[in-house]
């Protein structure tokens, strides 16, 4: 999808995409989710289940859902002339995700629906591209679902249309309203199902563990709060740089992420402060009062803070990683080789080495007075 469409541009200049790339991309989404499945099982089946691969686990699903989503925007036809609709396509995936780990971190259940991202969200997503794949990009552009619900059936006709236009010029700026196009109707759901899924579940947990537990989501809802202030007052920084704006989230939301996926792991206090979203709050402040001006210098300074954010997380993972594979002795990758280096087993080694020295003085000592007895005893004989 990156080596095709780089920039992320959107209907028409999509139309000349090849179908195969997202053909590719809808079954290696299957295949995720399908692997996705199995490695519990197996780690249990083969007894090397851990914290570092429960972590490892939702922490891949936390880098593949602003990635998917990316992708599905690329499948939609969607890109820099629709900053709004790549908005609620990324978050569309990042705010129920946040949600159901905020949850588990109080909890200490991952709870999900019946209709849950992990399992219908990711066929749904694969479904967007195979779609694409045959029947072609221009088809998310069309009218046809909302003609066939509202239109030529007269459903609700007349009730939602001024909703419907409401929605609509958010996604574009339409001199006339026609109707919400096919991606339009498909954002709209996922946004539905995901605000609702994020009010049951900040219900569900305030109401069981205080309000206090509202302090863990003041961190996403910084970073939400940010990317529409940059979205608002930087629209031409972002437009030019929307895969990098996206990704930068990303970033962000992986970081935030895993953070709370850590501290429920350890059983430690998850600290709101987040270094890494500073400069993201300062960005969005300056763009808000007018000190940073829309154009080529802030796009700049939006790409240094990407490289940033992602050096951090990436220092921040290599360390974590570090740190747990040498407390459990074990290897990242290698679930057959037992590692020699842990603390774990450097105490051990001092330990056994410092009762085998303190064996083999005691048997020293008995044998040296063993001798002076027998000759004692010789002497007295003789």
């Amino acid at each position: 999808m990156y080596l095709y469409n780089p920039d992320l541009t959107s209907y028409p200049s999509t139309l000349s995409l090849p179908w195969w790339i997202f053909f590719l991309n809808g079954s290696c989404m299957l295949i995720y989710q399908t692997l996705d499945n199995m490695d519990g099982k197996q780690a249990r089946l083969t007894s090397s289940s851990s914290p570092l691969g429960m972590l490892f686990d939702h922490g891949c699903d936390a880098i593949n859902s602003p990635l998917g989503s990316v992708n599905w925007c690329v499948a939609m036809g969607i890109g820099s002339g629709q900053t709004f609709a790549c908005f609620w396509t990324l978050i569309g995936s990042a705010i129920p995700f946040y949600f159901s780990t905020w949850e588990e971190y109080y909890t200490g259940a991952l709870v999900l629906p019946v209709i849950n991202g992990p399992s219908e969200g990711l066929i749904l997503g694969a479904g967007v591209s195979f779609y694409t794949a045959f029947a072609g990009v221009e088809k998310w552009h069309e009218y046809g679902v909302y003609d066939t619900l509202f239109s030529q059936t007269g459903f609700a006709q007349g009730i939602f249309d001024d909703q419907a236009a409401f929605a609509a010029n958010f996604f574009e700026s339409n001199d006339e309203f026609r109707g919400l196009k096919n991606y339009q109707l498909l954002i709209c759901l996922a946004a539905f199902c995901a605000i609702q899924e994020a009010f049951l579940k900040g219900y569900s947990v305030v109401r069981g563990h205080g309000f206090k537990t509202v302090l863990n989501l003041l961190p996403f809802l910084a970073l939400l709060s940010c990317a529409v202030v940059v979205g608002v007052y930087l629209p031409l920084a972002v437009a030019g740089n929307l895969r990098s704006f996206m990704c930068l989230f990303g970033a962000l939301f992986v970081e935030q992420v895993t953070a709370l996926m850590l501290a429920h792991m350890t059983k430690q206090e998850m600290r709101p402060f987040r270094v890494v979203l500073v400069p993201g709050v300062a960005i969005a402040g300056l763009s808000y009062f007018g000190v940073m001006v829309d154009g080529e210098e802030s796009a700049k300074v939006v790409l240094m803070y990407t490289i940033f954010a992602f050096t951090f997380v990436g220092f921040k993972f290599t360390v974590v990683i570090s740190e747990i594979t040498e407390c459990l002795g074990i290897y990242c990758f290698d679930i057959m080789t037992k590692r020699g280096d842990t603390v774990e087993y450097v105490v051990k080694k001092a330990t056994k080495a410092s009762k085998e020295s303190s064996n083999g003085g005691e048997k020293k000592s008995t044998r040296k007075a063993t001798r002076s007895s027998s000759r004692g005893r010789s002497k007295k004989n003789a």
